[in-house]
């Protein structure tokens, strides 16, 4: 017999983050996968971070535009630098993907190009390596990641450009005004770069960390409640079975035992009776679990007429996470409550490397609308999903992304 501790120990084993059961730590997790929502209000301080990354070079050429020999390479390396934070921006949007390893790869090797291309512009002119722009645009750039990579990768990243760093300064150590050891110009010209940019990792990962605990925390908690109420649940779903049995079936009965002999017509009616009770059963048992959840949501709406359909023969949706079907009906309830959705399709397909959830919304609001209506939700899909898409069209809004990072 299952105990009620071994049933929530199977709960607690599909913790979605997988503290428990995968070892995951916190040095390898990023705040956008296991708290969304803490990403977004973070962007705000990640497009200002970024703004003064993009003004220093600017402010350099203005206040030290002598130094320059190459405007050329300082240009470059200026679009470079507004490029990078172009495409952070671009990549922390509720609409987009999260941020991959190739996206992280991307932006640190253009980083060591900006390093290379700041020295070279101003190559035989700069007299104060302490003064430089570029290690501290870096180090701004690895500050504003905080939220979106890992603590280790961010950390890997610091020492490779602080050591690329390091080297160009010592490259223009001949050239400097004061003669000073040449580790001094190598602390001098990367310094800033590793300041900013381990305090970055430590920070991603002193956050990390007591966004996981809490999570596990709150997870066991969630857990011995959901084992709980499966009792409550399943009587609640025998009580409905009995009460419509007792609405058809007992009134027959009742009448069936106060007659003296059964008629051709009471026989007739008992067949149909039968038949009918069980083609309700079978179509309880067969249909799936994401039918079930749109036959409920649909129930909610208020005052409205909503059609539900799903697709999803396989019936992968009842072997989803407790997590995973959670945000499914949220995003279901969300369409149905605030998006005022007249349909709603819901199609769940299994892959090779995960589960592909599409949502298909008809609204007579518009897309547009919707969309801005289900944005706090679109930026849960993006933090807790592998992939996600998101297409408004005129009066229909298609959400497909997919399970398994």
């Amino acid at each position: 017999m299952t105990t009620h501790s071994t049933l929530a120990r199977r709960e607690l084993a599909r913790f979605p983050w997988g503290i428990a059961a995968r070892g995951l730590r916190a040095g390898r997790a990023t705040t956008e996968r296991i708290d969304p929502l803490s990403a977004v209000a973070a962007r705000p301080v990640t497009g200002g971070i970024l703004a003064l990354a993009v003004a220093l070079p600017l402010l350099t050429l203005l206040s030290r535009g002598s130094e320059v020999t190459w405007l050329a390479g300082f240009v470059l390396a200026t679009v470079l630098v507004i490029a990078i934070a172009a495409i952070i921006l671009d990549r922390t949007r509720a609409h987009r993907s999260v941020f991959s390893v190739t996206w992280g790869l991307l932006i640190y090797l253009v980083l060591g190009a900006v390093l290379g291309l700041a020295v070279a512009s101003t190559y035989g002119a700069n007299l104060l390596l302490r003064d430089d722009w570029a290690p501290l645009v870096a180090g701004l750039v690895l500050l504003s990641l905080a939220p979106y990579r890992p603590a280790l990768e961010l950390a890997t990243a610091t020492a490779s450009l602080t050591a690329v760093s390091a080297i160009l300064a010592l490259l223009q150590a001949p050239f400097a005004a004061s003669p000073v050891p040449l580790a001094t110009f190598a602390v001098a010209g990367s310094s800033s770069l590793a300041c900013l940019g381990f305090a970055s990792a430590a920070y991603a990962f002193s956050m990390n960390s007591s966004i996981l605990t809490w999570l596990e925390q709150a997870w066991r908690s969630a857990a011995g409640t959901a084992v709980e109420q499966r009792g409550g649940v399943a009587r609640s779903v025998q009580q409905q079975r009995v009460s419509l049995v007792n609405r058809k079936v007992v009134p027959y009965l009742t009448r069936i035992g106060a007659a003296e002999r059964l008629t051709p017509e009471d026989r007739e009616e008992a067949r149909e009776l039968a038949q009918s009770i069980r083609a309700l059963l079978v179509a309880d048992v067969q249909r799936c679990w994401a039918q079930s959840l749109l036959d409920e949501l649909c129930s909610r709406a208020p005052g409205a007429a909503v059609r539900g359909t799903a697709d999803d023969p396989d019936d992968v949706g009842r072997r989803l996470t407790t997590a995973q079907r959670t945000l499914l009906r949220a995003i279901g309830m969300e369409a149905v409550e605030r998006v005022e959705a007249s349909a709603i399709g819901l199609r769940i397909r299994a892959t090779a490397t995960g589960v592909s959830v599409r949502w298909s919304l008809t609204t007579p609001t518009g897309g547009s609308r919707a969309v801005r209506v289900l944005t706090p939700t679109l930026h849960l899909v993006r933090g807790l999903t592998h992939r996600s898409r998101v297409d408004a069209q005129a009066e229909a809004v298609t959400l497909e992304f997919e399970y398994g990072h």
